[in-house]
């Protein structure tokens, strides 16, 4: 394989390989992440709906409250408005 190959001509095809198998693993190692970083954001993303629906559920419980409590005030200024009227 080596025989007739300037040792510039071995250096060149150590190198390929070399190099071959170094971008290999880099390009393994950045799909790796790019999983990891896709699992990462659709766990993050699972939890904002989690914490966005309580925190709606939330507010609109507040304001059914408040609802109730200015309906209960209408009530009262008719009825001072009837007594006085």
């Amino acid at each position: 394989m080596t025989e007739g190959k300037t040792p510039f001509d071995q250096g060149m095809e150590m190198w390929q390989r070399m190099s071959a198998g170094y971008t290999d693993a880099v390009t393994k190692a950045v799909e790796q992440a790019m999983a990891q970083s896709t699992g990462f954001q659709a766990q993050v993303n699972r939890a904002v709906g989690a914490a966005m629906s309580a925190q709606l559920e939330a507010t609109l419980t507040a304001i059914r409250a408040l609802e109730v409590q200015v309906q209960a005030m209408a009530a009262k200024v008719d009825e001072l408005l009837k007594k006085q009227g």
